[in-house]
């Protein structure tokens, strides 16, 4: 039976651990959130966690260097630390360092059930999690390659929610908030493959218009008194387009056409 150790505060690393436990491995946590319930055996000490034959890390950002320091010299010969935590990849080159040779998996959790995994460890984490029924993606043998994916998904998804939040607060300060919750829940609701394409293809081919358009919209806001905070990194972005910065996989309205 594999054994596996779930560490940290994680919803995400608690949900992992319960799925590796029904599908038959033995799982234990180790400084989990304080709970009234955890569904999974909780390690004693330090020790009985870095028994496991697997250790998934999933400590916050800043503790991740220190929580390595001390795994890796307790880990077991052919033992894999698979570290989840945010990070940048020169901190995931750094934690790989700390333990020997096909030890150190850089690993992520994009979606729920769904494991990429980089660094020395990565085939061997593979081997293990899918014999579980976990999906694992292995991207490269390179610690900090699933960290970067991890961080422009971030940049994406922390974007737009500093977007959408802008433009609730700009419709509460002319009183449409409410229409203007309904009008982004329904053009989020619509938005795919295709939709996705003709937005990077409009910003790249009509960044003019985007201009005259957002200078509109400064006009609105300052009626009605609210200093929007993503006016200006949306115009800097125009500016870039407009001096010949091309978005990947934009396309030109000729290639689109003879489609």
């Amino acid at each position: 039976m594999t054994r596996i150790a779930v560490i940290g505060p994680s919803d995400a690393g608690l949900r992992l651990g319960v799925a590796l436990q029904a599908a038959g491995a033995e799982v234990v946590g180790f400084e989990l959130a304080p709970a009234e319930y955890v569904p999974i055996p909780v390690a004693s000490d330090i020790l009985e966690a870095a028994s496991a034959d697997v250790v998934l890390s999933f400590v916050a950002p800043h503790l991740a260097e220190k929580k390595a320091q001390e795994f890796a010299p307790l880990l077991q010969s052919g033992a894999i630390y698979a570290d989840f935590t945010t990070g940048t990849p020169e901190l995931k080159k750094r934690l790989a360092e700390l333990f020997p040779a096909h030890a150190y998996a850089d690993a992520a959790l994009p979606t729920a059930g769904n494991v990429e995994a980089a660094g020395s460890a990565a085939h061997a984490l593979f081997v293990v999690l899918t014999n579980l029924k976990i999906a694992v993606t292995v991207i490269s043998d390179v610690p900090g390659d699933a960290a970067a994916r991890t961080l422009i998904r971030t940049l994406l998804s922390n974007g737009l929610a500093e977007v959408v939040a802008d433009t609730l607060w700009a419709a509460e300060s002319l009183g449409i908030e409410e229409w203007a919750w309904k009008d982004i829940q329904a053009e989020l609701t619509s938005f795919n493959a295709d939709a996705t394409q003709a937005l990077i293809d409009d910003a790249a081919h009509n960044f003019k218009r985007h201009q005259i358009a957002m200078q509109d919209v400064v006009e609105l806001l300052a009626s009605s008194g609210y200093d929007s905070t993503m006016i200006a990194p949306i115009q800097f972005t125009h500016g870039r387009i407009m001096h010949g910065k091309k978005i990947p996989f934009s396309q030109t309205p000729t290639k689109k056409w003879l489609k």
